[in-house]
Formats: structure tokens, C-alpha cells, sequence
């Protein structure tokens, strides 16, 4: 965990308990958009890596792992 993230959880600590749930909500959707984009990102840096397959690949692939 990285220094700013260790002094924003403890600054979200001091914020009074009725705007708690307001905080956290934010902060929820915040890391939810953030983990979203490092995924997109990921993507994209496999595409330049040529780490792909087809869609028939990847559909046999995956009916491997349903089994």
C-alpha cells in the first residue's frame, strides 16, 4: 500500500459518522473505476505483446473450463 493510500484511508477516518457511508461510497466507486481501467490497460498492453487468440480459440478455451 502506498503512502498516499495509508494517509487517505486515515483521513477517511476522521470524517464524521453521518458522512461516513457518503465517503466510503465514493471511495468504493473510485477503486471500482480504477481497477476497471488497469484492466483496459492490461488489454491493451497484451494486443501490442500479441498475447491474443482468436475468438474460436478462446471459445475452445473456454468450453475446456466449463467442464
Amino acid at each position: 500500500m502506498t503512502k498516499l493510500l495509508e494517509k487517505a484511508i486515515e483521513e477517511a477516518k476522521t470524517v464524521p459518522e453521518s458522512r461516513q457511508d457518503e465517503v466510503a461510497a465514493y471511495l468504493f466507486e473510485e477503486i471500482q473505476r480504477a481497477k476497471l481501467l488497469a484492466g483496459i490497460e492490461e488489454g491493451e498492453r497484451a494486443v501490442r505483446e500479441g498475447r491474443v487468440v482468436s475468438h474460436q480459440e478462446a471459445k475452445q478455451r473456454m468450453a475446456k473450463r466449463l467442464k
